[in-house]
């Protein structure tokens, strides 16, 4: 679970990056190397080591908001009720 999930902002491209994990400590290899698999139109999620999702990004995220509420339902939902 994320406490405080990173969600970072890049006006100069318009580009989101949302973690919606926290990276695996057991995981090897770098989280800035890992490649990532097109999900949808301008989104790309990236999945750490083990296989799982740990962060979308969101090209054009201004014309996007349909892919950033997801991204978000994704982390309330890991939250426990």
């Amino acid at each position: 679970m994320i406490l405080e999930p990173t969600i970072r902002y890049y006006p100069e491209s318009d580009t989101m990056a949302i973690e919606i994990r926290p990276w695996p400590d057991a995981a090897r290899g770098n989280p800035d190397e890992i490649g990532g698999q097109d999900a949808g139109e301008d989104l790309v999620i990236h999945c750490a080591p083990d296989g799982q999702p740990w962060l979308w990004e969101i090209e054009r995220a201004s014309a996007h908001p349909e892919h950033v509420a997801a991204a978000l339902a994704q982390i309330r939902r890991a939250i426990p009720a």
